[in-house]
């Protein structure tokens, strides 16, 4: 094993320097015609290091690249920084416009999401408020829905395909409250905010929603402002925190959450969660610990896709095992977020010397079981992506899309796969300008909006 002061800092997890702008893409292949409108994707790409050993990956200034995809071609492919304050000072540019922020430190990163809703397009990190960013990915600045949200934003917000409502929280380590339940319709405009209470500053990542249900995680990774300054990142696992789920009626409040243990863990991401009579199914990456013994990034031990079947009657969680490889990044339909999904998406890692990306997996929940990509020696995939074919298609009639690095070139395809098809040949591969570094999340979004 190769040993190096910062894994989050070489390869293709190293920053790339320059801000891009390219139209009319070479493609292997052909851009299936229905595709149109743009892939986002965010992640860390630090500016300025500093000292590589104290380093931590959930830190970098955010950067967010996009694709767009039309008759049938490989359009256009940006990058840009996100300008928060700390990523403006860094560049020797302006401050950032907009309200103050609700960051402890005055200014953070916007590096973990990028998401569409209303017509406008937000950068997130769950400790800040989001910032908006333009469709040719200049940055507006902080947004704060009209002066209406005093609280950070999650990265993870949940669109109701029924609704058209955002739904997400935010939490503040130097509450109480500890966390904070919003809603935003579908025309842009919060409607709702509650606090909820939660046993202390634990780092709630991501939740679900089902069509009548909140879920909020409550696991033991808590902050503890005093390793500041000690260790890259001031937060640590704390397992006499404990782990539970709740479960809030989407119309309650704090009062009518009712608490479910789990078995300790950690918890990034649920793939989705939907209701099946008494019960409610919520499948997730279970993480068994983290940052316990890894202060420079997310390696405690393999993630694997597990199902917590809830039991509002008995009061209790049933835990089982879906599939034990090694994965990260699930994702489904966004037209089946918070009711029953079939297939789910996630990405295939290993921790060797780093976390290191592979193959995609598609699963089937009805069968249990599951589909592998592989994308060839030396090419690792980010995130995958589903976009239906129609309104109408099915969960895997479609294609998921993924920036997949090259190692032997040091460079980054979007590669297009037929979901129907998975393990099959790509539909189309997509040569981008530059090396896309591995970063966290990304959205579709159509060119109608």
């Amino acid at each position: 094993m190769t040993t190096v002061a910062n894994p989050y800092l070489v390869g293709n997890f190293g920053p790339v320097t320059e801000e891009v702008t390219a139209f009319d893409l070479p493609v292997e292949g052909t851009v299936p015609a229905e595709l149109r409108g743009r892939l986002l994707r965010n992640g860390p790409n630090p500016i300025n290091v500093g000292d590589p050993a104290t380093y931590h990956w959930f830190v970098g200034d955010g950067m967010v690249h996009a694709i767009e995809l039309r008759d049938g071609k490989a359009a256009s492919y940006r990058n840009r920084w996100v300008r928060t304050e700390r990523a403006a000072a860094a560049l020797g540019e302006t401050t950032t416009p907009g309200p103050a922020d609700v960051f402890i430190g005055g200014s953070s990163v916007a590096n973990t999401n990028v998401v569409s809703h209303a017509g406008r397009i937000f950068a997130l990190v769950e400790t800040c408020l989001p910032t908006e960013m333009t469709p040719e990915l200049g940055t507006v600045g902080r947004y704060d829905f009209g002066g209406t949200l005093r609280s950070a934003m999650t990265a993870h917000p949940k669109m109701d395909p029924a609704t058209g409502e955002m739904l997400f929280f935010g939490y503040d380590i130097m509450g109480p409250p500890w966390l904070r339940y919003h809603v935003v319709d579908k025309t842009g405009t919060l409607t709702r905010s509650e606090d909820i209470a939660i046993q202390g500053p634990s780092m709630v990542h991501d939740f679900a929603i089902t069509e009548n249900y909140v879920l909020f995680l409550d696991l033991p990774v808590v902050y503890d402002m005093a390793l500041l300054g000690q260790q890259p990142f001031p937060a640590a696992w704390q397992p006499d925190y404990g782990a539970r789920v709740g479960v809030m009626p989407r119309d309650g409040g704090s009062d009518d959450v009712r608490w479910f243990d789990v078995e300790l863990c950690y918890v990034f991401h649920p793939l989705n969660a939907y209701e099946d009579g008494d019960r409610i199914v919520l499948d997730v990456v279970r993480h068994p610990e983290m940052f316990k013994t890894d202060l420079q990034g997310p390696r405690e031990g393999k993630p694997t896709l597990d199902r917590w079947t809830i039991d509002l009657n008995a009061g209790k969680v049933l835990e089982e095992r879906i599939d034990d490889r090694a994965q990260e990044f699930p994702r489904v339909d966004d037209r089946v977020v918070g009711r029953k999904h079939d297939i789910g998406y996630s990405a295939h890692v290993g921790w060797e010397d780093g976390i290191r990306y592979g193959t995609l997996l598609k699963h089937d929940l009805r069968t249990g079981t599951a589909v592998e990509h592989t994308f060839g020696p030396g090419r690792e995939s980010s995130e995958g992506v589903f976009v239906p074919a129609s309104d109408g298609a099915a969960e895997d009639e479609g294609w998921v899309l993924s920036v997949v690095y090259d190692e032997g070139r040091e460079g980054s395809d979007l590669v297009i796969l037929d979901a129907s098809d998975f393990g099959g040949p790509p539909v189309a591969t997509v040569t981008l300008p530059q090396r896309v570094p591995f970063g966290f999340h990304g959205n579709w979004v159509p060119a109608a909006d």
